[in-house]
């Protein structure tokens, strides 16, 4: 058992979890292990529409979203060599 991933399905379920890069290399692979661990309620904030450099974006991502847990994962770098 992985103490960063609760096992119980219940703790997931109720959640609205927001994972920044959740569309990228890394961020994809955390968004597959919420919903196996039961996660329904899952954004994914994409740049184009939240530049969360921006103070006024993430305040608006958090009015829109308004998550339970955020997880975030978003960087701006070359990739993965």
């Amino acid at each position: 058992m992985n103490p960063e991933w609760p096992d119980s399905k219940e703790f997931w379920r109720d959640k609205r979890v927001t994972v920044t890069g959740g569309a990228g290399f890394l961020g994809s692979f955390v968004v597959e292990k919420l919903r196996e661990r039961g996660a329904a309620d899952i954004f994914v904030p994409r740049k184009r529409d939240y530049d969360l450099v921006q103070r006024e974006a993430v305040l608006e991502l958090l009015h829109d979203a308004r998550p339970a847990l955020i997880i975030h994962r978003a960087a701006s770098v070359g990739g993965i060599g």
